[in-house]
This record gives structure tokens, sequence and C-alpha cells, in this order.
């Protein structure tokens, strides 16, 4: 399941993806990612093997609306060309799961079924995602196939470490379905963001005031994880600094870095930002944090009041912002409670802002730990444009807009 289940795309209406299925124990896993592209409005065709019709049934397939469905008994005198492209027009093509076999034969040119025969006439990638036992992963036949399947065109996802069906641990366990969906939206996304490399910040910060008490707030991150997304799909390479939220698994070109506290996140932007040409910072970073109290875990006995002093924290858009050279670009988030245009207008001059993203913080309606969100996007020259109440990944989609104009 994905680590964040909001975060599907919806928006590739008339694409189609073909997904090839072998005989794997792996196989019932892919049916989260048939569902998660047909969320994404992608229509799902499927060709299955003999050997993976033993763990996957075609009338599950078809139950899940795939259609065309290629079985293993499919008739060659019914559809003599089912093994041409052109008739079943993919634009995207992933084998999910992909055993060794069907690599090697991939790598090969065999083609003596029609899932070996469709691969050979794809006139594009196919996307392999392996899933075997460690010690056949690693074997050198199965290295120099995965080199052949490059020099091919094709693309390997890495398969995960731990342990696998056998029990034996190692390499060779099936992707996380969040990873392979990922990377077929991305097949199907206009590169325009190929050439730029972004840090994005997100989430909360916690700042200790002794070891198991803090201040914070309740971000869950998911506009700057949506953001991120955005743009990685769109071909960025991202630098994800977050705060304390729900885990995200790293993908090619998507970097991680964990941080806690409002310091911790600074310090980690400082390192990263000159390599960078845009910075979009969207952490709801802690404004104060607590002095620390003496020992490990303060104790109320004998506390009739209690008085804790706070301390600035690093103000990291506005020291980004000062910081950059000529070339970069800085996209900031203001969450106001009252005046939203002429706040988030005073903000963007303030700190020599590219543009802003801004959002209402009211009793009644707030942005955090939310799915959707209205907001205010503004440029520098004095553009912008209101976003009625859409789900955080349309409205990281629209930022994407306005960033590649940046």
């Amino acid at each position: 399941m994905l680590s964040n289940p909001c975060m599907t795309f919806d928006h590739y209406h008339g694409q189609r993806g073909h997904l090839g299925l072998t005989g794997s124990i792996a196989a019932y896993k892919s049916l989260e990612l048939v569902r998660l592209l047909q969320k994404s409005s992608i229509s799902v065709s499927a060709t299955i093997t003999s050997s993976g019709s033993a763990f996957i049934g075609p009338l599950t397939l078809s139950a899940l609306g795939i259609d065309p469905l290629y079985t293993p008994d499919y008739s060659p005198l019914e559809q003599p060309f089912a093994h041409l492209s052109s008739q079943f027009s993919p634009h995207v093509f992933m084998v999910a799961p992909a055993t060794a076999n069907i690599m090697a034969k991939a790598a090969s040119g065999i083609a003596d079924d029609l899932l070996s025969t469709q691969i050979l006439s794809s006139p594009g990638s196919v996307l392999f995602a392996p899933a075997m036992n460690p010690v056949m992963w690693n074997n050198a036949a199965t290295r120099r196939n995965i080199r052949r399947l490059g020099d091919l065109g094709h693309e390997v996802v890495e398969p995960d470490s731990g342990q696998v069906a056998c029990g034996d641990q190692g390499q060779g366990r099936f992707p996380e379905i969040e990873v392979l969906y990922y990377t077929c939206l991305r097949k199907l996304t206009r590169q325009d963001m190929v050439s730029r490399r972004v840090l994005i910040t997100a989430g909360p910060t916690h700042e200790y005031f002794d070891l198991v008490r803090f201040w914070s707030n309740p971000s869950s991150g998911r506009m700057g994880l949506a953001t991120a997304l955005a743009l990685w799909l769109r071909g960025a390479e991202i630098h994800f600094v977050h705060g304390p939220m729900q885990p995200v698994l790293p993908l090619p070109g998507f970097y991680i870095y964990s941080v806690t506290t409002a310091s911790d996140m600074y310090k980690q932007c400082s390192m990263l930002w000159p390599d960078c040409d845009l910075g979009v910072f969207s952490a709801a970073v802690a404004d104060f944090a607590p002095q620390k109290a003496s020992g490990s875990k303060f104790k109320k006995e004998g506390c009739t009041s209690l008085q804790v002093k706070m301390t600035p924290t690093p103000d990291i858009l506005a020291e980004m912002s000062a910081s950059r050279n000529r070339n970069q670009k800085v996209v900031g988030f203001a969450a106001e409670a009252e005046n939203l245009e002429d706040n988030a207008f005073a903000k963007l001059n303030k700190k020599s802002l590219d543009m802003i993203v801004a959002n209402l913080v009211t009793s009644e309606s707030t942005p955090f730990g939310s799915e959707d969100n209205q907001v205010l996007i503004m440029d520098k020259s004095g553009s912008k444009e209101y976003l009625p109440m859409l789900s955080k990944q349309k409205i990281a989609w629209r930022m994407a807009d306005w960033i590649q104009e940046l």
C-alpha cells in the first residue's frame, strides 16, 4: 500500500498502460498497481503468461476492468496480431512481476510466447519490475541480461532487499507498488523540468523542551510531498528535506533527508542549496524553540506554574533567498489568518521571492493535515491565480505549471 495513500494524480485521461504478469508469487501485488493506474484515469490492459496464471487467475484480472486481457489460451485465429504493439497500443508497458526468465528472453530477443513477442515488437522502452530469489538476482547471467536490457533501451526497476518468499534474505524482493506507480506515471508525463535540481522542504519541525515534549504544529507535509512528486514526475531531480511526517519511499533522482528541528532543517538546506537552482520552501517550520529543561524529563511535582523561555529559530526561507545567486529561484509558502493577498504580497517582497503560495488558516478551515486546500498563487510580477478547494495533488500540478515558467 502507498505510504501516503492520497498521493495519486488523476489527470492522465486517454493514456493506456499495459501490464505483463509472469510466474511469481508477487503477482497478486500487481492488482494494487492496476487500481492506482485506474485512479489516475489510465486504462489498463494486460498479458498473463502460463506460469503467471498459476498465481493469479484471469477472472480476477478481468473483474478489475482490465481490457483487453490476453491469457495463455488466447486464440491466434481470433486475434492474429495480438503480439503487435499497434494492436494493444500502450503508452507505458511494464512487466510486473518480471522473472529472471522473461528478462533473459527479452535480453536475447526470444519470442516464444505472447508476452515475449509483445516485448520484442514494442517500439518503446519496456519497464521491468523484477521479483526473484537473491541468488538468481545476483547470478552473473542475470546481471548480464540487465545490462543488455539497458543497451536495448529498456529500464529495470531495482528490486528491494529483505526477506523473499522462500525465506532467504537479500536483494530480489518485488519493488514497492508506490515506486512502480510513480515510475509508470513519469513515463507518461511531459519532461519539461528535466534540467532542474530542486530543494523542497516539507512537514513540521519538532522543537523539544525535554525528551518527550516539543513545540510544533499539525502539518502533515502532504502539500510539500505533492509538490515534490509533481516536479519529479515532470523530470526534476528532487532533494526533499522533511520534518517528522509519514515515511516517503525513495525514487531514482528523488533524494530524501529526514530532520527533526528547525536548526537541523536549516543546516541540511544550507548544504544542499548551493547546488540547486530552485527552492520550494513549504515546511511549516516552528518560529520559536523552547529552552530545554534541565535533566532528561521535566518533572511537574512541586510546580504550580511554568514559564518557558522561547528563542527564535532560523528563518530558512529568508536565509536561502538572501544567499542565492542570480540564477536560483525561490518559492515560498504563507499561512495567513486575514488579508490573504496583502500579507502574501508583503511576504513575497520582504523575502525577495519569485513566487508565493498562500492559504488562509482560520478556526473553521485549516490546510494542516487535510487532503485538500485552496490557495492563492502569486509571482513577483504581480500575476496571481486563486485556486478553489482542490486536492493537494491538483494544486501541486498547477504550481508546477507556474514554476516551469520561472
